[in-house]
């Protein structure tokens, strides 16, 4: 699968980005903006992945995403995730 997500350190955080998307924003360019993770250099591009290589609760809430959908915040010890599944 190939997914790109916005690493969040703070809940406070989440609404605006949230929002930004709903009113169409550039998955990639919020990324570039918000993530607390070195991947923003990419649009958040986490490249090809292997299921073993993202955590449970990761996998399963990307398990009933569609391609070009975003899900989260999804909560890991780095931080909240925003998703956007790219492809399977």
């Amino acid at each position: 699968m190939r997914a790109r997500h916005i690493l969040l350190k703070t809940p406070l955080l989440v609404p605006e980005v949230q929002q930004a998307l709903n009113n169409g924003q550039d998955f990639s360019q919020l990324a570039r903006q918000y993530s607390a993770c070195p991947s923003k250099e990419n649009g958040g591009d986490w490249g090809l992945l292997g299921a073993e290589a993202l955590p449970k609760n990761i996998i399963a809430a990307l398990e009933g995403t569609q391609v070009g959908d975003v899900c989260g915040p999804i909560e890991t010890r780095h931080g909240l995730h925003l998703i956007k599944l790219d492809s399977l």
